[in-house]
């Protein structure tokens, strides 16, 4: 099973991609947390992304798609969360994952308000402690969520693949209504 999960930040991508993958048994692909963890180790990569997540922007194209590459030519099933963001990561993926044969199978899509999120991040900024969710950076970061990956959600619509999840409930009701879009569909069976 390979499903992908789409929403803004905020939206609860992360939660209910580990909620999904520990139900299933399958990995989690993060590529948040890959990033956060590569800077906290001081790794080359963490070098390079640091000041660009600090301002709330987006990773390169170029480095993230190696970067996802890298990590589903090991995985035949999992949740993908955090990419891509872009269309050129998009494009990339659905030929990354044609040429290794293993296509998605769901295509998530946590629908929140503006609001919401903001409101989200600015909790969780609190509980936290992440620099990567001031004020100023939680708006860049909505800013270039409606520019750059809106579409990539209508891309994923135009496809016939998107599964629209009201991502506003609390944690259980979002998972509960995950369940029925993938059981719709065919894939929690799988």
């Amino acid at each position: 099973m390979r499903i992908l999960i789409l929403g803004p930040q905020g939206s609860g991508k992360g939660t209910q991609a580990k909620r999904i993958a520990a139900q299933r048994s399958l990995p989690h692909v993060a590529t948040g947390d890959n990033l956060r963890a590569a800077v906290a180790d001081g790794s080359e990569l963490g070098r390079r992304v640091q000041p660009i997540l600090e301002r709330g922007d987006l990773v390169p194209d170029d480095l993230m798609i190696d970067l996802i590459r890298d990590r589903l030519d090991r995985e035949d099933a999992f949740v993908l969360d955090g990419f891509p963001r872009t269309l050129p990561q998009a494009e990339a993926l659905d030929a990354m994952l044609a040429e290794i044969g293993k296509p998605l199978d769901a295509v998530l899509l946590l629908e929140v308000d503006d609001e919401v999120a903001v409101g989200r991040l600015e909790a969780r900024a609190a509980e936290e402690g992440r620099t990567d969710d001031s004020p100023e950076v939680i708006a860049n970061r909505l800013r270039l969520y409606h520019q750059l990956t809106e579409p990539v959600v209508e891309r994923y619509r135009a496809k016939g693949m998107l599964l629209p999840v009201d991502g506003e409930g609390t944690m259980d009701e979002v998972a509960e209504e995950i369940a029925v879009a993938l059981e719709n569909v065919g894939v929690a069976s799988r």
